[in-house]
């Protein structure tokens, strides 16, 4: 009895410690368990805070880099536009960027790899001259950036100035001289951002961001590059590491991890831990005393309320009417009242009625499903009224028999993940509508996969749904023939060689919509192999119709110009010529090249420059047209040219507009000229004339015909009723029924009749007309003459009548008038021969040869002679002696009067005082003989001026293009710096203006070429046209085969004399039209034969293109001259235009046939 006595307690000992120990043990699992969780959630939040600081100083670091670098390319393209700039410019230039503002410590520029230019200057004089090329630190980066083109970061590295910096170079390349060349390397943009105030301005200095940083990858390396900052440690303390992507490539691993490391044991944990062992020391003496159950699950109650207390959830147990059961603290803050106050009640106690229904109908969902149900919730905490959104998770909870004891309710804090989730949210939906606005869409392809996705706006631009994957296969389906080749073309090589791409190529969409679009390629590298392309793709379709419409209005407008017969001159206030246009056939003083960019006073003759120039100066001082007329010496001789200068409204420019007036001023000079003629021969002969208007009846009368009638046109208005008073009345009905008798039709009519003067004086007249006729045949008007024959009824008078003409003409003469009897004596000498020779030598009588110069006289004498033999006067010039001894020139035309039987018995001499006539020739000869040697002088100044006429062109291309470099390179950083800052017409402006200085840049490549045809010497020598046509095709050959051209070339023997560089020219111009206007054709065709006469070689280029209509054949080989939309078939309109110009120079001559739909023939024409 004893021993089973004392076994008991043993066995019981046993018992109750072995479920001590189980309960101890299972309350420890239990913790471990919930502290690994929370362990592992805090680590989770800790990681998670960590990676959004370090986010954001990545950004923050992100942004001061590439602020900075945005300002160094912003100073490339001033460069680009002002390659020649020197210390001060750049200095001026540089003082913006360099500064407080920005990290930049400074700049420098190194034309030729060598550092000449530097700002600030003081204190960085130990850096000029170091050449990169040979610098032990910096060769390798320098080199980089200039083989690469593109911007290299390298360092940080320390400066031979003192200090350590991140250098960031950037390669500046000018544009090629020759259009088709290679730009040209400048040198490199240097800009050394300090490291300390990089750091500084992005925030890795500030002690508040509560992290350890270390960031490695110097010279751009990446996570395989060494450590510049931070302790190299922190890299292998599991850190939270993100990547500082670089401008040009490359980039940092930054790496964090908090200030006071990892894992630090919350007091939350420690407080936990303790309670668990505890927990397990309670669990233990529980078991042990089982029998204390009661006592036991008190303890445990009591200690799972404080495990609850210790984590951040809302926890909580209702039974399956919705009555609540327990909480633990956290849920006590949401309704604001304590588990006592809300054991017991349900939703309905604490929220409103809505939200409690809606809580109950969770909560039956969960039971239902037998399982946890998930949803997401906004609630409002009733203790201090903030806002949490909170992921709640309900549970059913059964007992061991299955049945509902309640549901189990836990709610976490989500409110910061969903702010985290809708600022990336929103900053994806800022970048779409960024796309949209731009009309730019992102894309990225697979190279493995051969899969690729693109953005909803590369879906728009496609006329696509959004969404979804694409294969290379349909990609590449929206585009067609020569774009598709391309573009395969350009990926192709971009995944072969990892060469990015960026064309602008036509695409037809899924509606069949064509656009014109730009697409860019990236290539991205992995161990060296392209295993991703990633690009842009933007729709540039009105940019491409703008620019269409653009080079039509100047088509229009050029024809305009053509059209018009005048000059027109766009000069600045000084005179300087900006602009010209003219018809092509317009005859010019000096070629364009000459005058442009020069005043048009220093063009022009001393004395139109000097009018020009007053006239300029009148239209700046009083506005308004102001007009001058003068004369030129041109080719075909004097010209008059009338110019009319007006200012341009708010503007600083005169425009000009110059006439040739020459034809209108000669044929006003000679309407004068018969005008006077006329009137003359009216007045000398008494004959007038009339003209009577049928349809509006003035009569109109001459000057003779007013002084026949003895009236004046003031107190006269000649009408056919004032003239009925005028006659005679014994010869009215008579001249009445002539004048009836000429509107009728009749022949013409004369009739003589008498008038009487409105003084009295009766005269005798000689009237004819006759009645003229329109174009219609339709009678229009009556012209007729009158002459006053009174003389002649007169025959008393009629000797004195002449006698007195005769006078009269020789006395008004300017020439001089002698009649000589046959032995030479004066009979009769005008006042003109008397003022000359004086009264004593002209006396009658007196002999005419007596003041003949000796030497001359027996000459003179014989001419008289010769004139009474033959009755034919004779014309000479001999000289004279006058009374006062001076020595004059006379040219003398001789007459005879002969008498009724015909003989002659007087001589008329007309003599003239030709000695200034003779001294102006004499000068003229003279001045003939200098300007002979002039001509000579400038002939050879002419050659010296033709040598330098080539660098003048370089010259003035720079001229022209440094101005369109200074505007891409301005608005190349609007667009960079300020892109948001501008709406979306303001960046399309931009894009238009870049866009059209592009166009320009090369439509002055174009002009220029074309120009330096009429200046370039020439080297005709004999060339085998095989040869030549080979070494064009090889120089194409890339294009050609992309293309699949198939070329045919029969010119075996063949040559010809020509220019090599200009026979070259011509060539690529054939084969490269051909090219263009055969791509559509399948496929594409060119023959190439040839055939040959004794004088010369014509040369055949037949393709299968589109061909052209024969009515447009000359068009073709003008300037600008087009048949197609540039849009179809780019190019600036010149290429025929120089070929047609380079075989004119060589002496040979072009034209083509072709039909259209049928390809064309060009024939080329050369001397063999």
């Amino acid at each position: 009895m004893i021993s089973v006595s004392a076994s008991r307690p043993f066995v019981a000992s046993r018992r109750a410690w072995l479920f001590a120990v189980l309960a101890a043990l299972l309350v420890l699992a239990t913790e471990q368990v919930v502290e690994h969780y929370a362990q592992r959630s805090e680590l989770e939040e800790e990681r998670s805070d960590v990676l959004n600081r370090l986010s954001t100083l990545r950004a923050r670091l992100e942004a001061v880099v590439n602020i900075n670098l945005s300002l160094v390319h912003g100073l490339t393209a001033v460069i680009e536009s002002r390659p020649d700039i020197d210390q001060a410019g750049f200095a001026a230039i540089a003082d913006g960027l360099v500064g407080e503002r920005y990290a930049l410590r400074n700049i420098g520029a190194a034309p030729g790899m060598v550092l000449s230019l530097m700002y600030p200057l003081a204190g960085n004089e130990a850096a000029l001259g170091l050449d990169y090329r040979s610098h032990p630190q910096q060769r390798e980066a320098a080199l980089r950036a200039r083989d690469s083109g593109r911007t290299v970061i390298a360092g940080p590295v320390d400066l031979q100035q003192g200090g350590v910096a991140i250098i960031a170079r950037k390669p500046v390349f000018l544009p090629p001289l020759r259009p088709g060349g290679e730009k040209r390397f400048w040198g490199l943009v240097s800009a050394a951002i300090d490291v300390e105030t990089l750091y500084q301005r992005a925030g890795l200095l500030d002690a508040d961001h509560g992290l350890r940083l270390a960031l490695r990858g110097s010279d751009a390396s990446g996570a395989d590059g060494p450590l510049f900052f931070g302790d190299a440690a922190l890299f292998n303390a599991d850190p939270v590491s993100v990547e500082v992507t670089l401008p040009g490539g490359g980039s940092w691993q930054m790496v964090a991890v908090p200030a006071e490391g990892w894992g630090r044991l919350d007091t939350a944990i420690v407080l936990l831990r303790t309670m668990s062992y505890l927990l397990a020391l309670l669990a233990a003496v529980v078991a042990f005393r089982l029998v204390r159950g009661g006592e036991l699950l008190a303890s445990h109650s009591a200690r799972l309320d404080a495990l609850l207390k210790t984590i951040p959830d809302l926890v909580w147990l209702k039974d399956g009417n919705g009555v609540y059961l327990n909480c633990n603290p956290r849920f006590e803050s949401l309704f604001g009242a304590s588990e006592a106050e809300i054991r017991g009640k349900t939703d309905h106690h604490f929220v409103p009625a809505d939200m409690a229904d809606f809580v109950r109908e969770k909560d039956r969902a969960a039971i239902a499903a037998g399982g946890p149900s998930i949803n997401e919730e906004w609630v409002c905490f009733a203790s201090d009224g903030h806002r949490e959104l909170l992921e709640t998770i309900k549970a059913p909870v059964f007992d061991e028999r299955g049945g509902l004891v309640g549901v189990l309710g836990i709610a976490r804090d989500i409110t910061q993940r969903k702010r985290d989730e809708a600022e990336l949210q929103r900053q994806k939906d800022l970048l779409d509508r960024t796309g949209r606005l731009a009309n730019v869409g992102g894309w990225e392809f697979d190279v493995v996969s051969q899969r690729g996705s693109w953005s909803d706006e590369t879906a728009r631009i496609h006329d696509l749904e959004p969404g979804g994957e694409v294969c290379a296969a349909q990609g590449l389906s929206y585009f067609h023939g020569a774009a598709r080749r391309t573009i395969e073309q350009a990926v192709q090589v971009a995944i072969e060689r990892g060469q990015p791409y960026d064309l602008e190529v036509e695409l037809t969409s899924a509606k069949g919509v064509r656009k014109w679009i730009r697409t860019i390629g990236l290539p991205v590298l992995e161990d060296g192999k392209v295993v991703r392309l990633e690009g842009a793709v933007q729709d540039i379709s009105q940019r491409q119709l703008a620019e269409a419409r653009a080079r039509q209005g100047e088509l229009v407008l050029d024809s305009v110009f053509q059209a018009l017969p005048d000059l027109f001159f766009l000069m600045d206030a000084d005179g300087t010529i900006r602009d010209y246009r003219a018809q092509k056939s317009a005859k010019l003083y000096v070629p364009p090249d000459t005058f442009l960019g020069k005043r048009m006073p220093d063009v022009l003759p001393a004395a139109v420059g000097e009018l020009l120039g007053q006239k300029l100066q009148e239209v700046g001082e009083h506005g308004g047209l102001v007009t001058c007329e003068y004369d030129l010496p041109m080719v075909d001789g004097v010209l008059r040219y009338e110019a009319r200068l007006t200012a341009l409204p708010d503007s600083v420019h005169v425009i000009a507009v110059v006439r040739d007036i020459s034809e209108r001023v000669a044929a006003a000079a000679l309407m004068e000229k018969q005008w006077k003629m006329l009137s003359d021969s009216q007045r000398m002969a008494h004959i007038g004339s009339w003209e009577l208007d049928l349809p509006s009846g003035p009569l109109a009368w001459s000057e003779e015909a007013y002084r026949i009638y003895g009236v004046s046109p003031e107190s006269f208005t000649p009408s056919p009723e004032a003239f009925m008073e005028l006659v005679h009345p014994d010869d009215l009905p008579a001249v009445q029924r002539v004048h009836a008798e000429i509107i009728a039709g009749q022949q013409p009519r004369e009739l003589e009749f008498r008038i009487i003067r409105p003084d009295g004086t009766p005269r005798s007249l000689l009237g004819r007309g006759a009645l003229l006729h329109g174009g219609d045949g339709r009678p229009i008007r009556c012209a007729g003459t009158v002459q006053d024959v009174t003389e002649r009824t007169l025959a008393e008078n009629a000797l004195r009548e002449q006698e007195a003409f005769f006078r009269l003409l020789a006395e008004n003469m300017g020439d001089m008038v002698a009649v000589l009897d046959l032995q030479g004596g004066h009979l009769y000498d005008s006042p003109a021969y008397r003022a000359l020779f004086g009264e004593s030598a002209t006396l009658p009588g007196a002999e005419a040869f007596a003041s003949v110069h000796p030497d001359d006289r027996d000459r003179v004498r014989q001419a008289f002679q010769t004139t009474i033999a033959t009755g034919i006067g004779q014309r000479g010039t001999f000289r004279v002696v006058l009374p006062d001894g001076s020595v004059h020139a006379i040219e003398s035309q001789g007459g005879v009067i002969r008498n009724a039987e015909g003989r002659v018995e007087r001589v008329v001499v007309v003599s003239r005082d030709v000695s200034e006539r003779i001294r102006m020739e004499d000068e003229i000869r003279q001045l003939n003989s200098d300007l002979e040697a002039r001509v000579h002088q400038r002939t050879a100044e002419l050659d010296a001026a033709n040598k330098e006429l080539q660098t003048f062109t370089y010259s003035v291309s720079h001229d022209l293009k440094a101005p369109l470099r200074g505007i891409d390179g301005y608005s190349r950083l609007l667009l960079e710096d300020h892109r948001e800052q501008l709406d979306e017409e303001g960046r399309l402006f931009l894009d238009k203006v870049r866009h059209g200085v592009a166009h320009m840049g090369r439509l002055i490549e174009d002009l220029l070429a074309y120009s330096r045809l009429e200046r370039r010497h020439l080297h005709g020598r004999t060339l085998d046209l095989a040869e030549q046509v080979g070494m064009v095709l090889d120089s194409r050959r890339v294009d050609l085969q992309a293309a699949g051209m198939v070329i045919e070339v029969r010119l075996q023997g063949l040559s010809a004399s020509a220019d090599p560089e200009g026979l070259d020219m011509v060539l690529r111009n054939l084969v490269d039209n051909a090219l263009k206007f055969s791509r559509a054709s399948k496929p594409p065709q060119l023959a190439v034969s040839g055939s040959q006469t004794g004088q010369s070689v014509t040369l055949a280029f037949k393709d299968n293109g589109i061909g052209f209509d024969m009515r447009f054949h000359e068009r073709i080989f003008e300037i600008f001259q087009r048949l197609q939309r540039a849009e179809d078939y780019p190019g600036t309109g010149i290429g025929l235009a120089i070929v047609h110009k380079a075989v004119q120079r060589m002496g040979g001559r072009i034209w083509a046939e072709s039909q259209p739909g049928h390809g064309a023939t060009f024939y080329l024409e050369l001397p063999r």
